[in-house]
């Protein structure tokens, strides 16, 4: 049975229109489960009658206590603005995203939908200029939860990772650069492994092996160009993807359009991120190969990883306030050197889930090419045939996993950034506003 946060009765239920709410006669409050509220804000209409249906008095409380608890999973309610009304504070849930209205705030809420007048922007304003605008899908949280022990990270990345799908859900164009960009990069490799193989006179088995070997220096070139033009085109189109993210959760048309804009005006920042990277995994590479031992492994290991999380973290300063590399390092030490502690510990949570889920999809993507490969015992042809459609259905399958970790990877570090931010900005804790995907894992 569910209860009201607000003085701990029991909730009715009724249904306008198709959509069952829940409210509490004692109080006057209104509980919205997910999505809900959206529902309504579509018929603004409804609003009054909601509220006549559960009117305070009506049901004298048997036991009145405030208990600030979500009705359906217990944690505890913090502010809450809806994009569509953020005039209007609300309480909501950071787990199940279900919404408390107190007595009253659904006639607020009707106020904030009437038409007012909008100044019409000039035809100068740059939709790429989002540094000062506020967050609005986002969370007051007056304590964030202090991490205990290694479950505790497990779960807050699982928290996290579960936001980021919701993000997905609610919008699936934020991860469509990232898909153009796994698309490209297939695309360029199968078209490269097309040409040598019509260079090679289109040979199968042993004579295209020995015709790849004859010929292995000449292929290395091609190669390393699709590896550095993938490497550079990854950075542009995640300088998109923060670019969306962000107008996302500020209220922002998400338009793919205006976030090339922004992502090419930052080209300059972008492109030296990914000459340094290129050149940290080069090093890195060379290195271990020269000494093949397991502590100079372990150490490029880490140097590529701490290279990668600077990358993240800079990327996101880059592209909202319009800084070229040296000036965003500067901005990223300034507010995020508070940060370090949480940072760390989300880090390997958020890491930590995505690797296992990465290595499910290479184990399933390993399968696919083994059950392909019994083909070649019926005849060369069918065998080759198999190999590609094999290893294709795996490439596919394993890049749009990459494709989802890179997703997540993006919107985790892009919320951090705005979460520090607004951190920078506020003047108390109980003002400052985590985006909504991140709120989930920090409550």
């Amino acid at each position: 049975m569910r209860r009201c946060p607000k003085c701990d009765e029991l909730l009715w239920q009724r249904t306008f229109d198709g959509v069952s709410l829940e409210g509490c006669k004692s109080c006057g409050g209104t509980w919205f489960d997910a999505r809900e509220l959206d529902q309504i804000l579509q018929k603004p209409d409804l609003l009054a009658t909601v509220e006549n249906s559960f009117r305070r008095d009506e049901q004298p409380p048997m036991r009145p206590r405030a208990t600030n608890l979500c009705p359906v999973c217990r944690k505890p309610l913090i502010a809450f603005q809806h994009p569509k009304i953020p005039t209007v504070t609300l309480e909501s849930c950071p787990k199940c995203h279900g919404v408390w209205a107190d007595e009253s705030k659904l006639s607020e809420i009707h106020k904030a939908l009437q038409p007012q007048p909008q100044p019409q922007p000039t035809p100068a304003e740059d939709q790429t200029e989002t540094k000062d605008l506020p967050i609005v899908r986002g969370y007051h949280l007056p304590q964030i939860r202090p991490t205990n022990g290694i479950l505790d990270q497990l779960f807050r990345g699982l928290a996290f990772i579960q936001s980021a799908f919701t993000l997905l859900i609610e919008n699936p164009r934020l991860i469509v650069p990232i898909l153009l960009n796994f698309g490209i990069g297939l695309g360029l490799l199968v078209l490269i492994g097309l040409v040598v193989w019509s260079l090679s006179g289109f040979a199968t088995g042993n004579a295209l092996s020995n015709w790849i070997e004859r010929n292995l220096a000449l292929l290395l070139i091609p190669l390393v160009l699709w590896y550095i033009a993938t490497v550079v085109f990854g950075y542009l189109f995640i300088g998109i993807t923060v670019s969306m993210i962000d107008a996302y959760l500020k209220g922002r048309p998400v338009d793919i359009s205006v976030a090339l804009r922004d992502a090419l005006k930052n080209a300059g920042g972008l492109l030296s991120l990914a000459l340094i990277n290129i050149a940290i995994g080069w090093l890195t590479s060379l290195a271990e190969s020269r000494s093949r031992g397991s502590v100079t492994s372990a150490i490029g290991s880490l140097i590529r990883t701490l290279a990668e999380v600077a990358t993240y973290l800079t990327l996101p300063i880059i592209i909202v306030e319009d800084l070229s590399l040296i000036p965003a390092i500067k901005r990223g030490i300034e507010i995020y050197r508070r940060h370090l502690l949480p940072i760390a510990v989300g880090e390997v949570g958020v890491r930590f889930v995505l690797n296992i889920l990465t290595s499910i999809a290479i184990f399933v993507a390993a399968g696919i090419i083994f059950l392909s490969a019994p083909l070649g015992i019926l005849s060369d042809w069918l065998g080759f045939l198999g190999l590609i459609g094999g290893v294709s259905a795996a490439a596919v399958l394993v890049a749009i996993v990459f494709a989802i970790n890179a997703f997540i990877m993006t919107a985790y570090h892009t919320c951090l950034y705005l979460w520090a931010v607004e951190y920078e900005r506020a003047t108390a804790p109980e003002q400052v506003v985590v985006p909504a995907p991140l709120a989930a894992a920090l409550a």
